[in-house]
């Protein structure tokens, strides 16, 4: 019984933070920027790391990586970075990044992630608390 309870509690607890959000879904608390020495031709979201943004934390990271014949990121390696928190998140961004195909394969790119927080502005969740 207590299991039963347990996933249910973790089942409405993952729809609590978007269902009392006090911002639109779309509305974006934070700015996430790349500065890169390649140029990518997309890429997938960028995300905030939760644990640093219900913290307000802020931070950048180095990052230098490959591209394969492809257009992909590959041997990707995070660098100085001013906070762990945003080690893992350094390294999604730039796997999510495409770049276009080419002949050879390309080492030694880099990049800086950065991520940033307008005064006050703090992602909001709901606790269970």
């Amino acid at each position: 019984m207590k299991l039963i309870r347990a996933i249910f509690a973790a089942g409405a607890a993952s729809l609590l933070p978007s269902a009392f959000a006090d911002e639109p879904a779309n509305a974006k608390p934070f700015v996430i920027t790349v500065s890169s020495d390649a140029t990518p031709v997309s890429h997938v979201e960028y995300r905030y790391p939760s644990y640093a943004g219900v913290r307000g934390l802020e931070g950048a990271c180095d990052v230098t990586f490959a591209i394969s014949t492809a257009g992909k990121a590959d041997a990707i390696r995070v660098g100085a970075c001013t906070s762990d928190v945003f080690r893992r998140a350094a390294k999604s961004t730039v796997q999510g990044m495409s770049f276009s195909p080419r002949a050879r394969a390309t080492a030694g790119a880099t990049a800086t992630v950065r991520w940033t927080m307008p005064s006050d502005a703090r992602l909001r969740t709901a606790s269970l608390d």
